[in-house]
């Protein structure tokens, strides 16, 4: 698998359409439609991209060498269900990470208010 098919896969693997993959990194869906057919390149600075906003491993999307996805949590002290919960957080695409931060936010002030209120 060559750089441009594993773009491919890891999009495809997020349930990503090329236009929300691309927007998330700033660029267009028709960018990364011709990257993923190999008529245009994959730039450092796309793959810098893509490995920050996916948190997706850049050996693997350079050479196809290790875990497509970086370990966030190994050097973290957290319990193992904590470090899967942040895994599966960062697959999520952006638009889903924002819904996530908004649920945790409000059940947060949720508990918060009756704890406030007993003071």
């Amino acid at each position: 698998m060559n750089i441009q098919e594993r773009l491919r896969y890891l999009r495809k693997h997020l349930n990503l359409t090329t236009r929300a993959f691309g927007a998330a990194i700033s660029m267009s869906g028709g960018a990364i439609t011709n990257m993923e057919k190999g008529t245009r390149n994959v730039t450092e600075r796309t793959i810098r991209d893509v490995c920050r906003e996916y948190n997706v491993n850049p050996d693997w999307l350079v050479n196809g060498v290790g875990p497509m996805f970086q370990d966030i949590t190994d050097e973290l002290d957290i319990s193992d269900e904590v470090k899967q919960l942040a895994k599966q957080y960062s697959m999520l695409s952006s638009d889903d990470r924002k819904l996530v931060k908004e649920m945790i936010n409000s059940l947060a002030e949720k508990i918060k208010k009756p704890a406030d209120s007993a003071y």
